[in-house]
């Protein structure tokens, strides 16, 4: 943390101008029981009015709020009242956030969680690291957003405030949506639900509506979300709160989109924007401007989707917003595609890479991973405390038991003779419900498969699709430039173009041999027939197929394994596992970087490995490699693309021989991916 004497430096040269300036004229939007409580003569008291005003003024006018402030942190700091200070910075920077000015924000969050820490108010504390951990998400830094959120849920856990727990517990939910950790945001987010139901706050509860209602919009469970977003509207609706009830708009003019009912759409993003015009949020605008050049294109409207997607991006830009900023390019990338205008779609896609590879950082998942086992394992610290209390409890009550069992005992004796008669009869009863039962389960297992396996299909076939769409931008963006450019290129050029074009053909083959191999053995079209196979010469025709790959970037190929290594295995199927595992080695490998092919025999196994010296793998996508669905495609270090497939097929493979795959790898190191097999 900053210290608290740079901070108030900062806000200095931020606000010192500002403070000169009067409250706002017209005091009559201002609800009266606002108003009339100014007038008291109690220093607190006033100071708790003013962020009262202030957050009125955030939901309806957030400029205002800065005015108003102004006066109440000169009157705090007149009378050393520091609480008071640091109740207005903090509502400061929530009127900075509604307007989309981040770094102000996070300054004047900054300085009241260093008043408040010097004040122990754990409460104001955890409400400020909350904030903060809002303004990193919208910044895009996931791992810093989480660690606050959390470190705010354990604090106001402990503390008594329902109010700053439940708004936490929001913002816990939407960054586990945000990360893409469905199961935990949906966890999160029913919680918060429940909680803010039992607490005195409509704007709180509408926040749980409004999270939940995007997390069915993700699942594709429209009457679900219709009924959360609705209910966080009418609940915006009744406190006057514009700034949520524009965020509401948005959410169910993409809820109509996604049911094609385009009209609707657009006139809801068309009231969300009068809404954030009114209220200066720029950063609003530009998504609501984003959701009409989308609906727009889905319509077939390519040229007015294409005029609203560009004003989104040049906003976005202004703001620095790179997230926002990659979401309008693809999505310009489409548009232009879908208008044949491939050399812009070309220069679009490849502009939405470079803001991409600016927000990479490989090590962000892991810092996500641990301090969600951090905060589980705090959790189940706490609930075995609790057991513990429990069983003491329970330990007074063993003596009575026994008792208890005792006399239960007897009473059994005596109905032993009836129940005897009864037995061939209960004994039936139970047989046949333990069938009905085992049929059930058998029903719900087969259904759960099926799910799955839908599941499974449907995000399969989600990334195949994006992974598909770039090289098809590249190859018809860089026929385009050679179509209306030939006269004007060099011999150079020329060859670099048709370079560029042979890499995305080469990547479309492979990506499409790899999905039919796939789609082939699942539906078990692809029959299992082992031969004697030398598995040296195996390796040799991989690494001679490849060659050119590795030559291009100057990677040293050594090839160790055994010349007189056989044993029993499909050949076609040893073949895609080789030409799998060799490729994404020299994918991943820098240039002047060397791969490594090893074997060993053990037993009745054999065990080969092969080993690169490239960028290595983040901890948290090693278990996601080989299960289909999963989103684990990313560029090679010369650009190279992946879909992820291939290692999902060489598991398959690899099953079907009852072998074994797994990998070894550490960032920026290198990468080991071993497969035992039997000799027959």
């Amino acid at each position: 943390m900053i210290s608290l004497k740079k901070i108030l430096l900062i806000l200095f040269f931020i606000s010192s101008s500002a403070i000169t300036v009067l409250l706002p004229q017209d005091k009559s939007q201002l609800p009266d029981s606002l108003l009339n409580s100014l007038n008291t003569k109690d220093v607190k008291e006033k100071i708790k009015v003013y962020t009262d005003i202030m957050m009125y003024c955030i939901r309806v006018k957030p400029q205002d709020a800065i005015l108003y402030g102004n006066e109440a942190l000169k009157l705090a700091k007149d009378e050393n009242y520091r609480k008071g200070e640091a109740d207005i910075l903090y509502v400061f920077g929530v009127s900075h956030h509604a307007q989309s000015e981040y770094s102000e924000a996070m300054v004047y969050f900054k300085a009241s969680y260093e008043i408040r820490k010097s004040e122990n108010d754990n409460v104001g504390i955890g409400e400020c690291l909350n904030r903060m951990g809002l303004i990193y998400n919208v910044q895009g830094d996931y791992e810093k957003a989480l660690d606050y959120c959390l470190q705010s849920v354990r604090i106001l856990e402990n503390e008594n405030d329902s109010k700053a727990l439940g708004s936490a517990y929001n913002h816990l939910g939407i960054i586990y949506y945000i990360v893409n950790d469905m199961q935990k945001a949906k966890e999160i987010m029913l919680k918060s639900l429940s909680f803010c139901e039992r607490i005195n706050d409509d704007l709180i509860l509408a926040v749980s509506h409004e999270h939940l209602g995007i997390f069915y919009i993700k699942k594709n469970e429209y009457d679900k979300a219709l009924f959360h977003i609705n209910k966080s509207k009418e609940l915006r609706e009744a406190k006057n709160d514009l700034l949520g009830l524009s965020g509401s708009y948005d959410n169910l003019a993409i809820i109509y989109r996604n049911l094609e009912k385009f009209k609707d759409a657009i006139t809801y993003f068309q009231k969300s924007i009068e809404l954030k015009n009114r209220l200066e949020n720029k950063r609003g605008m530009a998504s609501s401007l984003a959701g009409i050049g989308l609906t727009y294109y889905n319509m077939g409207q390519y040229e007015k989707g294409l005029n609203n997607m560009k004003v989104a991006f040049e906003i976005r830009k202004e703001l620095n917003d790179k997230r926002g900023m990659v979401a309008s390019l693809i999505r310009l990338a489409d548009i232009y595609a879908a208008m044949g205008d491939f050399k812009n779609a070309y220069e679009s896609t490849n502009l939405s890479k470079s803001y991409s590879d600016s927000l990479l950082n490989e090590q962000k998942n892991k810092a996500i991973a641990q301090l969600q086992e951090e905060f589980q394992t705090e959790r189940k610290s706490k609930e075995i405390l609790l057991l513990q209390k429990e069983n003491t409890i329970q330990s007074y009550f063993q003596t009575l038991l026994i008792i208890l069992a005792f006399a239960l005992s007897i009473i059994t004796i005596s109905i032993f003779v009836a129940y005897r008669s009864k037995k061939k009869t209960n004994e039936l009863l139970v047989k046949s419900n333990q069938l009905i039962t085992d049929q059930k389960e058998e029903l719900y297992l087969l259904n759960s498969q099926l799910k799955e396996l839908n599941a499974t299909k449907d995000k399969l076939f989600s990334i195949i699709a994006h992974d598909l769409k770039s090289p098809f931008h590249g190859l018809m963006g860089l026929l385009q430039i050679m179509l209306e450019d030939m006269k004007e290129l060099s011999l150079e050029e020329i060859r670099e173009f048709t370079e560029g074009m042979r890499d995305s053909v080469n990547h479309i083959y492979k990506l499409l041999e790899n999905l039919l191999e796939w789609a082939l053995f699942q539906r078990h079209m692809i029959e299992y027939n082992p031969v004697e196979v030398n598995l040296y010469e195996c390796v040799n025709d991989i690494i001679n197929a490849q060659k050119s790959s590795f030559v291009n970037k100057s990677i040293q190929v050594t090839n160790n394994i055994a010349k007189d290594i056989s044993f029993q295995a499909d050949i076609n199927m040893l073949h895609t596992i080789l030409r799998n595992l060799f490729s994404n080695a020299i994918k991943f490998t820098e240039r002047n970087g060397k791969v490594e092919l090893n074997c060993t025999e053990k037993d009745s196994l054999i065990q080969f490995s092969i080993t690169d010296s490239g960028i290595g793998i983040p901890v948290n996508m090693i278990p996601k490699l080989f299960h289909a669905g999963e989103k684990t495609s990313r560029p090679g270090t010369d650009g190279e693309s992946s879909s992820g497939l291939g290692l999902v097929l060489c598991k398959d493979y690899i099953d079907k021989h009852n072998g074994k795959i797994w990998v070894d790898s550490e960032p920026d190191i290198g990468t080991t991916f071993f497969v035992s097999l039997p000799k027959e």
